[in-house]
């Protein structure tokens, strides 16, 4: 029977994403998204606790006890991410143990098979004009009522524009130091206590080179299998990486002059030898497709105009890269774009898309 320990409400918002400017301390940082994304922090654990029993058979409370065996890892790693998620707990006056549950919910729920979904690329010059990272995001079409957006300013000077559900402290974005991160989701069944992949996320977003960012996911250091695509342009060098990781093995590839796609499988023959994966025909449909577009614009330079008709792309519908509501799925089956975003890492923005990016709700521009 599914546990009835959250009772909130999950009334459809009115509004767009929100925006929270947040700076200070970690706690203080966390205190301040928790007092203005209630809401989705509400609509969140409500959301999470049902999708844990539809997907696992696991009740909330066990749920909780599964994050809280990623709390050494965490604060071996960085204490200021618990600071944070304290924080938030006490701003949006729930526990500490539920937006901890919210931050390892990929080790929790991602790990049955189940449709999934997300496109992601990266095109550095001079193929593209600039440095471009990119990515929808696809997931449970209800859960797009928790996306927020983060304006963070850390007291070390690293600034962070990142889009997110309520509660959870690291997702996709890219920092003033002109580093940015997607993330695609591998389903498997290995699983260890380490830092949880949104924890991973956010310490790629925190770092202020490429090779720090990589130094932090790599070697067994994330608990679960995912694949970060992260990119910077720094000036002096524009390069992308990714990063196909498992909590035993990674593998890795990148480029300097031309372009990186993933979706939601492992490439590498030496992680498919090694691991038992989950993954759908849609991942491989996604995967293939993307390479075509590219393809298509090898002796031109790519333009944000031009990645986002690739995000746009309804080829192959239900099993295109920008995916609609699947009539013949149910809402716990099926997997919508919520959001698409392309970062310009050259020239410090990024645009956000809500909802499809062949029509979007609204979108928004961030910049440093």
């Amino acid at each position: 029977m599914q546990s009835s320990s959250l009772n909130y409400c999950t009334q459809w918002r009115s509004d767009t994403i929100k925006i929270l400017n947040l700076n200070g301390s970690a706690h203080e940082m966390g205190r301040k998204h928790g007092q203005l994304a209630k809401e989705e922090i509400e609509f969140s654990l409500d959301s999470y606790e049902k999708l844990f029993w539809h997907e696992r058979n696991i009740e909330w409370d066990e749920a909780v006890e599964l994050a809280k065996s990623h709390v050494d890892a965490i604060k071996e790693t960085n204490v200021e991410l618990l600071e944070e998620i304290e924080g938030i707990a006490e701003g949006a006056s729930v526990r500490f143990e539920d937006i901890l549950a919210l931050n390892a919910r990929s080790e929790i729920a991602l790990t049955g098979n189940k449709h999934d979904g997300c496109t992601s690329v990266a095109v550095m010059p001079p193929l593209g004009q600039k440095a471009y990272l990119a990515q929808t995001w696809d997931w449970r079409s209800s859960q797009s009522r928790s996306l927020v957006a983060l304006r963070i300013k850390k007291e070390n000077g690293v600034k962070i524009n990142m889009i997110t559900e309520g509660g959870i402290i690291g997702k996709i974005g890219s920092n003033n130091h002109g580093l940015g991160v997607c993330l695609n989701a591998i389903r498997s069944e290995v699983k260890t206590d380490q830092l949880p992949i949104h924890l991973g996320l956010r310490e790629i977003l925190n770092s202020m080179t490429l090779e720090e960012a990589q130094d932090k996911v790599a070697n067994g250091k994330i608990a679960s299998s995912a694949n970060m695509l992260i990119a910077q342009d720094n000036i002096n060098q524009k390069r992308a990486i990714n990063m196909e990781l498992s909590p035993q093995h990674f593998d890795t590839r990148e480029t300097k002059s031309s372009y990186l796609y993933h979706t939601n499988h492992f490439c590498s023959t030496h992680l498919n030898k090694k691991l038992h994966t989950h993954t759908k025909e849609n991942s491989f449909i996604r995967k293939d497709r993307m390479k075509d577009l590219i393809e298509a614009h090898a002796r031109e330079s790519v333009t944000e105009s031009d990645i986002k008709g690739w995000l746009s792309d309804h080829a192959n519908t239900p099993n295109s890269i920008c995916r609609h509501k699947n009539h013949h799925l149910s809402d716990y089956e099926d997997s919508i774009t919520a959001f698409a975003v392309i970062m310009n890492l050259t020239d410090r923005k990024m645009h956000v898309m809500e909802g499809q990016p062949c029509n979007p709700i609204q979108a928004y521009n961030f910049r440093f």
